[in-house]
């Protein structure tokens, strides 16, 4: 079924045949589109779908798409979650899906670059993917996750360096900016990484040893209470990571189009992330 929601922009549903069982997502692309010469893939948080997080983030990762040479696609997972650590019993193979969904748009469109973002359980699934599916993609974009609790990340470590965007809001109530548990640390126990240490982890991976550049962004209006600070770890040769902290931002895809239900907490226009992305990697064109 094809339907339209950003002018000049289309999508359709598509699936995957993985293990036996056909695999959903939803396709974006121009009505007038060019060659496509990149690909963003979106994951959803828990208790989403494709279509739900399309919305959520203001429909805004469209604007990729509607320049023509670049699709978007929302893949959808099993009971609205994704397998972030495989410790839980049958639970879905997500990392099949993903390998999968990757071969087929190669077949259809070329060896063209993958980028991949993810909020929430979304973002957790892609830190559990970047270090089991390695080279596979150009670069990812984590939005509201971290790292899983020390001891707690059942999947396999192959990571190689890569490219990082990661964003953030310190008033995130369902990951908080200060990591999982972090409240428990006030009695003495353990908690999982910070949001921030969750960057400086991809960063020393990424071989990056010297310390962050700090940059506030410009600040509009519309953002009302909340403030963007981008850090940069960057070295010579090697993938650069970039972390915007969001003062005052809730568990939101910030965009420019669309504000979160109250619940999920404030959502700033200082910055949109597919804005970022589109910045942080040129192959999504200017």
């Amino acid at each position: 079924m094809r339907h339209t929601v950003l002018p000049g922009v289309l999508s359709r549903t598509e699936g995957v045949l993985v293990s036996g069982r056909e695999r959903t997502f939803l396709l974006v692309m121009a009505e007038e589109q060019s060659p496509i010469t990149a690909i963003v893939v979106v994951l959803h948080g828990s208790s989403q779908t494709a279509k739900a997080v399309r919305a959520f983030s203001g429909n805004s990762f469209d604007h990729l798409a509607a320049a023509g040479n670049v699709a978007v696609v929302y893949p959808d997972g099993l009971k609205k979650r994704w397998n972030h650590n495989d410790a839980v019993r049958n639970a879905s193979d997500d990392i099949a899906f993903m390998a999968a969904l990757a071969d087929q748009l190669h077949a259809q469109y070329g060896p063209v670059p993958l980028v991949m973002a993810g909020f929430s359980n979304g973002g957790q699934f892609l830190i559990r993917l970047v270090h089991e599916m390695p080279g596979k993609f150009h670069g990812v974009a984590i939005i509201g996750a971290t790292l899983p609790w020390a001891g707690n990340a059942a999947f396999i470590d192959n990571y190689e360096p890569l490219p990082l965007l990661l964003v953030h809001g310190t008033h995130d109530l369902v990951v908080p900016y200060r990591g999982e548990g972090w409240f428990r640390s006030l009695l003495g126990r353990r908690r999982g990484p910070s949001a921030l240490e969750t960057a400086q982890y991809f960063a020393t991976r990424n071989g990056i040893t010297t310390e962050p550049s700090s940059t506030v962004l410009p600040h509009r209006k519309e953002s009302g209470r909340t403030s963007v600070t981008l850090r940069l770890f960057h070295h010579d040769g090697v993938p650069e990571v970039r972390f915007y902290t969001v003062a005052g931002g809730g568990h939101v895809v910030p965009n420019r189009h669309r504000k979160a239900i109250i619940f999920a907490g404030r959502t700033t226009q200082d910055i949109s992330v597919a804005d970022a992305l589109r910045d942080f990697f040129p192959v999504l064109g200017s």
